[in-house]
């Protein structure tokens, strides 16, 4: 084996071994018992595709983005004969590590460097909001991975000095990839077409201020401009067609220029929604400020340094003119530009109160994908001043705590986290015991989801229509579930448990209760 390969192989893995090792840790923390809302939405999913064997089902839970994960998921299933809670909390956070291989060819593809497409790799793993979403249980780790696959194959089919014939494989590959990125979840498609598009316009207009056309000749331009709008017909065909429940995407950007104008003219939309801040979960989310900003310096410094050596290169290429870019090197600064863009609009999108949650922080692991990348090429040819014992350490060193303060905000850590995702087996026992002893009742249960999501994801819905109740008491509210780990909650929060001290104990098995209230009418129950 040569000595290229043989260095090529470790890289591989390396980094592999790396997301295994943090895959095994997000299993091992909570001892799998772990949920979170949308692991659990497409849990409730999955269990409708597979029990009617239907991507749409007649009645149930639809997942109204798209269809693949659930699909796969299913496929995964029949192949294991696991179910679905041992899928979503075992099995799929163990193979996040999927996206490390188009990962480290797209960056060697972009950068023309082994070791810059190491870096990069290695720095995207250590973005925490990339991490959480490929290791939780939903469609990002195969939407990111088809994400990179087609960026890999525009790259391929562009950059390479290779004959046509030897090219022409990416075309219909790409096609295929995107078809199963639109297929997987049409959002982060529609947001992946647009930075292509972005990046074709904005290269067009630039391209004038460069020496050298450099990729972007009338041939190039046409191939990119054909990959923009055929994969929008493939958009068309599945949402129209293929998919229809992807129609209600249309009506989330119909009702984001409601909102927008809601928010720059401050007047309350159609409906009566006021605009809402997405950003106060911050605060409260976390212990205290100073915590967020630790966990998520990983965050912070790729994007202080990537913008930096964004707007370096381009005062170098547009401004100075002291160099021409190197082509792969150019696409990636142009995608950059795209991404950076849709994050801008994205704050105005979360300002304007148009979804549920935080859209910034839902796109930040696209740009994350470009961003890296600049700073790994950067790193790469920095190498040279590494020679010292002292200065590698001291990097290697830098690196590895900021992987671990990443993978405490990835997972979400207890210690440092307001926002627990994990839950016993004795609460969960508690929650069959319920289920099994009432009919069509409210149980208050946590101050947030953590419960209600856990019994989801385990169980899936309630045969017996009781409803699980979370923060406030309700008027209906007659019975309380309360743990060990919920009075731990309450202390942590400064919150008190809604129990008044007449309360009866009508369940009890240690780590877990059920409260119920005492009548104050003879009409109650």
């Amino acid at each position: 084996m040569s000595n290229w390969l043989r260095a090529e192989r470790w890289h591989w893995i390396s980094l592999c071994g790396f997301m295994t090792c943090v895959g095994f840790y997000f299993i091992v923390r909570y001892a799998g018992l772990w949920a979170e809302n949308d692991s659990t939405t497409f849990s409730n999913a999955i269990r409708v595709v597979e029990r009617t064997g239907r991507l749409i089902p007649a009645e149930g839970t639809i997942y109204p983005n798209g269809f693949a994960f659930q699909s796969i998921s299913v496929f995964l299933l029949a192949l294991t004969g696991t179910d679905v809670a041992r899928l979503q909390q075992l099995v799929y956070p163990l193979i996040a590590g999927i996206v490390v291989p188009p990962a480290w060819i797209l960056f060697r593809e972009l950068l023309g460097s082994r070791q810059g497409a190491t870096l990069s790799t290695l720095l995207l793993f250590t973005q925490p909001e990339f991490l959480f979403v490929i290791l939780r249980s939903s469609h990002e780790k195969f939407s990111r991975m088809f994400t990179l696959l087609c960026l890999y194959c525009i790259a391929r089919s562009l950059l390479r000095s290779e004959p046509p014939s030897a090219r022409v494989i990416y075309i219909p590959l790409f096609y295929l990839i995107a078809f199963a990125l639109i297929a997987t979840n049409n959002l982060l498609a529609h947001s992946f077409i647009a930075a292509l598009a972005c990046a074709l316009a904005l290269g067009w207009l630039l391209q004038r201020r460069l020496r050298d056309r450099l990729m972007h000749d009338q041939m190039a331009q046409q191939r990119l401009s054909y990959a923009v709008f055929t994969s929008l017909c493939l958009v068309y065909v599945v949402m129209f067609y293929v998919y229809p429940p992807a129609l209600h995407d249309l009506r989330i950007l119909y009702g984001l220029g409601q909102h927008v104008a809601a928010l720059l003219l401050d007047f309350q939309t159609a409906n009566g929604a006021e605009t809402t801040n997405a950003y106060a979960q911050v605060a409260i989310g976390w212990t205290s400020l100073p915590t967020y900003f630790l966990v998520s310096i990983a965050n912070w410094i790729i994007l202080a340094a990537s913008l930096a050596i964004w707007t370096r290169l381009g005062l170098r290429w547009l401004v100075f003119r002291t160099e021409s870019p190197a082509p792969g090197l150019w696409l990636l600064w142009l995608l950059y530009a795209a991404f950076l863009l849709q994050g801008a609009l994205s704050v105005v999108a979360d300002a304007s109160g148009v979804l549920i949650g935080n859209l910034q922080h839902r796109l930040f692991p696209s740009f994350s994908l470009v961003a890296v990348a600049l700073v790994g090429s950067v790193l790469a040819q920095q190498q040279a001043r590494w020679r010292t014992a002292h200065l590698r350490a001291a990097l290697s060193l830098s690196l590895f705590c900021i992987a671990i303060l990443s993978v405490f905000k990835a997972t979400n850590e207890p210690l440092l986290s307001n926002k627990w995702t994990f839950y016993q087996a004795d609460e969960l026992t508690a929650l069959d015991w319920i289920e099994a002893h009432h009919r069509h009742s409210e149980i208050w249960t946590e101050f947030d989801e953590r419960l209600v999501v856990a019994y989801y994801t385990a169980r899936g819905s309630s045969p017996n229509n009781n409803m699980l109740v979370v923060d406030q008491l309700r008027p209906a509210t007659r019975s309380i579930l309360v743990s060990d780990i919920t009075a731990l909650r309450s202390r942590q929060l400064g919150r008190v448990l809604p129990v008044p001290p007449d309360a009866l104990r009508v369940y009890d098995n240690g780590s877990a209760q059920l409260y119920r209230l005492r009548p104050q009418t003879p009409f109650q129950p």
